[in-house]
């Protein structure tokens, strides 16, 4: 998941943890979802692999 770091002004790449998900929510910071198993999947489909 990418979370924000609003001090940075960036966001970091992190594995899924459901609570730090909740307590940036709760923060009003964004918690972006990334299945990166997901994207490999359909990128290796559509490259014929």
């Amino acid at each position: 998941m990418l979370l924000s770091k609003a001090q940075e002004r960036s966001l970091e790449l992190v594995e899924f943890d459901r609570k730090k998900a909740i307590a940036s929510l709760e923060q009003g910071q964004p918690v972006i979802p990334v299945w990166l198993d997901i994207i490999y999947q359909q990128l290796a489909e559509k490259l014929g692999k």
